[in-house]
């Protein structure tokens, strides 16, 4: 899918700049313990603000206020699928990640955007209604239910940690995973939620790797900041040189 280039302009100094890093399938844990780095150096004033994309291999993850999984099934049965459970420190209740599912984790100073929390999670929800608006699906926010839907079906689940100022965590999309995974919880605690995706939503195949391009670039757009695709290999060597 094509997208107009954001860097027509030269950038002022007081630019917006964000790097991406598309890890391809993952383990959650190991992003996770990224995300916690990258977090702890921006913080301390290091690094940059960075977008990670992923696809986890199957696994469940709580939020900070519920550690007692809201599952649908016996504990056994979401081992017998080998599938962890993690605790995790960002808001929200259960939610599933998988293969097919796009997950955005921004580690972002909000200070210096100047940017609010909520306004934060107001543009994260946004940029995935403006990846909808691209296959012509039309998504929703609802302020007292967070993520993105479509009519009463929830496409997009969202969940942040924010520690003086810069977040990690992020948005979970669903694209094309399995489905029937979801049925082993009660997805963000809600009992009669029906999640979809958004190959069930345009009835064909969708590629993950266009959904990515597709969420950068609304991301840019939401955000009115320039990215730039970075290797991660080169940007860990960079964490491990400053951290030593």
């Amino acid at each position: 899918m094509d997208h107009p280039s954001h860097d027509q302009n030269e950038p002022s100094s007081d630019t917006r700049r964000v790097h991406v890093y598309e890890l391809g399938t993952t383990g959650y844990v190991e992003v996770h313990a990224l995300q916690q780095r990258l977090q702890s150096q921006r913080r301390d004033g290091g690094g940059v603000d960075s977008l990670l994309l992923t696809e986890h291999r199957p696994v469940i993850t709580l939020g900070r206020s519920h550690p007692t999984p809201d599952l649908r099934v016996a504990p056994a049965v979401v081992q017998s699928y080998g599938m962890q459970i993690v605790q995790t420190e960002r808001g929200g209740d259960i939610t599933y990640h998988g293969p097919g599912q796009l997950v955005a984790y921004g580690i972002v100073d909000l200070k210096e955007w100047h940017c609010s929390v909520l306004d934060y999670v107001a543009g994260l929800e946004e940029t995935v209604v403006g990846v909808l608006g691209d296959w012509g699906i039309r998504g929703e926010r609802r302020e007292r239910a967070r993520g993105v839907w479509v009519g009463r079906r929830k496409i997009a689940s969202l969940g942040l940690n924010v520690r003086r100022w810069v977040t990690m965590h992020g948005v979970a999309l669903n694209v094309e995973p399995d489905m029937s995974h979801f049925d082993l919880i009660n997805p963000c605690g809600m009992a009669d939620v029906e999640m979809t995706s958004l190959s069930h939503e345009v009835g064909k195949h969708v590629p993950l790797d266009q959904v990515a391009e597709s969420f950068v670039f609304h991301f840019a757009r939401v955000f009115e900041c320039e990215t730039e695709a970075v290797d991660l290999n080169t940007r860990l060597t960079r964490v491990a040189d400053q951290a030593g």
